[in-house]
């Protein structure tokens, strides 16, 4: 507690957290899911979703977090985002195919069917 200017006891302002950013950012091109979004996973928890030629920014505490992307049954690999505090770590995604090898995608390659990597800068 603290002594405000009226002399009334007020609680302390809570320490802000140190936090680190991902940014992940969805390519541009391609037909395959053009008017669909991915859900992006933070540590297994439903994070937010980006459309395509969209960029999420997302707050996370510094450390070590796994990152993954979803669109119905079918992922990416999943990767580990390692976030120091005060810094950001860049991704991108995009499809993983064509759309002309979205029926391969969907069955046999369902864990790879949308493509996940880290860059060094942000796109």
């Amino acid at each position: 507690m603290v002594l405000s200017v009226e002399g009334e006891l007020v609680p302390e302002a809570a320490t802000p957290i140190e936090c680190g950013t991902i940014q992940l950012s969805r390519v541009q091109g391609g037909y395959r899911d053009m008017l669909r979004r991915y859900t992006v996973l933070v540590d297994d928890a439903p994070a937010g979703r980006i459309g395509r030629g969209q960029t999420l920014r997302l707050d996370v505490p510094p450390g070590a977090h796994r990152l993954q992307l979803k669109i119905s049954w079918c992922t990416s690999p999943s990767l580990t985002a390692e976030v120091e505090s005060g810094k950001s770590v860049y991704f991108t995604c995009s499809p993983g195919g064509d759309a002309s090898d979205a029926l391969a995608a969907v069955t046999v390659n369902a864990g790879s069917y949308i493509a996940l990597w880290q860059t060094p800068d942000p796109v």
